[in-house]
């Protein structure tokens, strides 16, 4: 291991501790309060894109982003691929105070501190059966129905640090079509390197993100054809 290595990965822990401790407590009374005054509040998404601003920033993590232009003022469904914990506060950096909701793997909820904290700003996927899933698609769009919030999924179903795009699940198709929202595409790239899965040691390399354009379903189009399309994207970003 090198010297480089150890020491930048105490210091983004120490940063992360820092950062996670000064904002606990507002985040922890904002999600006490009633939806309106706590976690749907501009400020709850005010601290939240401030302590992931913070957190890349004092850490010097190079990041491009590409196709900032394409994140639209309507509320969409934002589809990225896994590979890292980063790619969440990246995607709060993509969103920009926009209001979200997460679609969450529900074996998160082992963790004592998550069973308090995702049932608020995320609805949990069971994977168990398909009518399980499907139960979990239907909470999201009741939760989110006439709201200004974006929903954001991870279609693979996990992470995965090889660097490839792996196949999607169908339920981003399903909130597009059954919501009429566009899909916004986001890819991740580099982020396997700095922070890989199950890994202790952090890395300074640059991550690059490219939003794309929003790809909407087009009159008489298969929900197979759409889901292939979107998925398809990713595979033509990951050759670049």
């Amino acid at each position: 291991m090198k010297a480089t290595t150890i020491l930048w990965t105490l210091y983004a822990r120490l940063i992360a501790f820092i950062l996670i401790a000064t904002y606990l407590v507002p985040f922890l009374i904002l999600l006490l309060l009633p939806a309106r005054y706590g976690f749907e509040s501009k400020l709850f998404y005010w601290l939240e894109y401030s302590l992931c601003w913070l957190l890349f920033k004092l850490c010097f993590l190079p990041i491009t982003y590409v196709g900032q232009e394409n994140m639209p003022h309507e509320p969409a469904v934002i589809v990225a691929n896994h590979q890292s914990y980063l790619d969440i506060p990246l995607l709060v950096m993509v969103m920009h105070r926009y209001p979200h909701l997460w679609m969450a793997l529900s074996y998160l909820m082992s963790w004592r501190l998550l069973r308090f904290i995702l049932p608020k700003v995320a609805v949990l996927v069971d994977t168990s059966s398909p009518l399980a899933g499907m139960r979990s698609l239907i909470a999201a769009i009741k939760k989110v129905n006439g709201k200004r919030t974006h929903v954001v999924i991870f279609p693979e179903g996990g992470r995965y640090d090889d660097g490839k795009i792996h196949d999607f699940f169908a339920g981003f198709v399903i909130l597009a079509k059954k919501m009429n929202r566009p899909i916004v595409p986001v890819f991740i790239k580099g982020v396997n390197v700095v922070y890989p899965r199950d890994s202790f040691w952090v890395t300074r390399a640059p991550v690059t993100i490219i939003i794309g354009k929003p790809m909407r379903m087009e009159e008489g189009e298969l929900d197979e054809i759409f889901h292939d399309r979107v998925h398809q994207w990713f595979i033509e970003q990951n050759k670049e």
